[in-house]
């Protein structure tokens, strides 16, 4: 039985009868051929096609086994495959630059020290910077985390991915810096939760539940304080985790009452989290977030994440 799917719900162990596109002279037309690897499967992400047509009969389905999902050492393979060592070089060099940067501003937030608006300016110029030409590899790189890494690189990767985001909507470069700087602070009220409340294994009780829950209004709070700080700034910080149907938190936002930036912001914020690397994980695929985030119906602005998928994913300016 052949299917109609969307491009991002292609996935290894398919077999492809015809990739379509608006524009057939956009991509290299394949037909009758099974994704035998993830290389593969990034290939056609990466095309200028609409959606493809499948035959379950030959293949899997999309309702079949679960999405593979990548170990490290997977991952840094497939890079190889994707990027130029210069690419890779540059990027590692970037994130090398502002890494320091930001592991600085949280720590001083946990400290309860004045927020560092100029190493934050530091660190956003140079990821701005690598954003304009190889976003890609500087956001692919960012998915790997040590256990050690994880807040301060999900910070700076969520910066890179609004960068890019941004732009790609066509914003103005003041407004792509705000955001830049919104994404590289977002969870700075994390810094102000208990260690043991925050890096707990175990499930969480319901006050320990609120507690992690404070963290946007903790960090608006800590910003709040540091003149000149942008509105989409303070905005990102607080209300990234509200949701499009108003069941976000932590005052309950619901649509367009949910300022433009924040909207964004959660949008970067799920999908990094969802697409990173760990040791001690196996990272879902590209593919299999972006189905998720789709099926999550009521949570992002239903606009937004149709251009995020369209100009991020299928046009291959994220991989």
């Amino acid at each position: 039985m052949k299917k109609r799917i969307h491009l991002h719900q292609l996935r290894p162990g398919m077999y492809v009868e015809e990739i379509e596109a608006r524009d057939p002279k956009a991509v290299a037309i394949r037909q009758h051929f099974l994704i035998n690897s993830m290389a593969e499967l990034k290939s056609l992400l990466a095309c200028k096609a609409m959606s493809a047509v499948i035959d379950v009969s030959k293949g899997v389905d999309i309702d079949g086994a679960a999405f593979p999902r990548l170990n490290r050492a997977e991952y840094e393979a497939g890079l190889i495959g994707v990027y130029s060592k210069r690419q890779i070089n540059r990027a590692k060099a970037a994130i090398a630059e502002t890494v320091p940067h930001v592991r600085d501003l949280l720590r001083a937030a946990q400290a309860d020290k004045a927020f560092d608006a100029e190493g934050a300016g530091i660190a956003i110029d140079a990821v701005m910077m690598e954003a304009v030409d190889n976003a890609a590899a500087m956001i692919s790189l960012l998915k790997l985390k040590e256990k050690d890494e994880g807040t301060f690189l999900h910070s700076l990767s969520v910066s890179a991915l609004m960068i890019t985001f941004g732009r790609t909507l066509g914003l103005d470069e003041d407004t792509v810096r705000s955001l830049g700087l919104g994404g590289l602070v977002h969870d700075i009220g994390k810094m102000a939760i208990p260690k043991g409340v925050l890096k707990k294994n175990s499930s969480l009780n319901d006050n320990e539940l609120a507690i992690i829950r404070s963290h946007p209004e903790r960090g608006y709070r800590m910003l709040a304080r540091t003149e000149g700080l942008s509105t989409e700034v303070l905005d990102i910080c607080r209300f990234h985790h509200e949701k499009f149907d108003g069941s976000g938190y932590p005052q309950g936002l619901k649509g367009e009452a949910i300022p433009y930036a924040s909207r964004i912001a959660a949008i970067c914020d799920v999908y990094d989290a969802l697409t990173t690397v760990r040791p001690y994980k196996r990272a879902w695929t590209q593919a299999e977030a972006v189905e998720r985030m789709l099926q999550a119906h009521g949570h992002f602005d239903p606009d937004l994440i149709k251009r995020f998928v369209s100009r991020m994913v299928v046009n291959g300016t994220i991989n």
